[in-house]
């Protein structure tokens, strides 16, 4: 029959038979796949589900496992730039000239209280590391050392209220303008106390320590910027806003000055 219907003419025995059949089948294929086709959409719906549910699954892996990579590629860039601050440290005149030596340490605790005022870091008595040694890291002054345990110490940071650096601040030519006292407050703000009232002030001028006769701190460790001056006529010394250029946010990486 095959062989028949495919040899014979396109108006043949056969060829009307199917055409014929075709048109009794129709209508009850189109109502059978009418009846069919919501259990058919159903099926399909439920197994796209699944297939949905199990390609989010994998996506949320995907994302999770991005992040952690784009979490410790962006800590390590932040270590990398503070290592190379601190590597640059070693030569820097400042701590040359002084004989001082820099004993490197990570911050391994922060405070609770606002401001992060005090940090905890892993080097201690056992390393050489005393009360008073200042600290700091390649942008600038960081704090000093309050407190001291054989493999620990406690740092108090130059935002604390009870931070007190004796300090100075510089003109266009490096000259010294004036001399006073940089503190921190209780919102963890720094200011420049016992600035004369006489001396010239101007905002973006650099603030460095002091080094006075007796000071913990060698002279000329950066300290930060002057952000603004007022001056009252009834009051004896400037009012001097000061700004670290420390960012005490992302501290991890700093030298204990040792001399």
């Amino acid at each position: 029959m095959l062989t028949v219907f495919f040899r014979e003419q396109a108006d043949g025995a056969l060829h009307r038979a199917q055409h014929l059949g075709a048109q009794v089948l129709e209508p009850l294929q189109a109502g059978s796949s009418r009846v069919v086709k919501p259990f058919r959409d159903a099926w399909n719906w439920v197994g796209d589900l699944f297939t949905a549910k199990g390609e989010n699954k994998r996506l949320r892996k995907e994302v999770a496992t991005l992040r952690r990579a784009v979490a410790q590629e962006l800590d390590t860039q932040q270590q990398n730039e503070e290592l190379r601050s601190l590597v640059g440290l070693a030569d820097d005149p400042i701590y040359d000239q002084a004989k001082a030596h820099l004993v490197p340490a990570r911050v391994i605790a922060r405070s609770t209280q606002v401001w992060y005022s005090r940090v905890t870091i892993n080097v201690g008595s056992a390393d050489g590391v005393a009360v008073y040694d200042p600290v700091v890291n390649g942008q600038g002054l960081v704090g000093r050392v309050t407190e001291v345990a054989t493999n620990s110490a406690e740092v108090t940071l130059l935002t604390d209220q009870d931070s007190y650096v004796d300090a100075k601040v510089l003109g266009g030519g490096g000259d010294m303008v004036t001399e006073g006292v940089v503190a921190g407050g209780v919102e963890g703000d720094v200011r420049m106390l016992f600035v004369n009232k006489e001396a010239k002030l101007q905002a973006g001028q650099y603030v460095v320590t002091s080094g006075r006769t007796g000071s913990i701190f060698i002279s000329g460790i950066p300290i930060g910027v002057v952000e603004n001056v007022g001056r009252q006529d009834v009051a004896l010394y400037q009012n001097v806003t000061v700004t670290p250029l420390v960012d005490f946010r992302k501290i991890d990486l700093v030298m204990v000055v040792r001399r």
